[in-house]
């Protein structure tokens, strides 16, 4: 699957690791959908940046819930609402 560019690769990148801080186990980074703008991020519930960018937003949501994923059984729960088993 071939989402961006080379640049835009890169950029998202540098983004990512300006807001993502060192998640450890019982901690949580979550991301939460900004339709048509980016994503916002919170860890533990505070919030930890934002990343402007709507291409951005499909491409991360894209590696849990696009009919192509690595963790089909993750999908499923994720769409159904449902705690994921390990």
């Amino acid at each position: 699957m071939n989402l961006a560019d080379a640049a835009t690769l890169a950029r998202w990148t540098d983004q990512m690791a300006r807001v993502f801080p060192d998640v450890k186990r019982d901690q949580r980074l979550t991301g939460v959908n900004l339709p048509g703008r980016g994503v916002s991020f919170y860890f533990d519930g505070r919030p930890v940046g934002t990343i402007d960018d709507p291409a951005f937003a499909r491409a991360f949501f894209a590696i849990w819930l696009d009919e192509r994923t690595r963790a089909p059984q993750l999908r499923q729960s994720l769409l159904a609402g449902t705690p994921a088993r390990p």
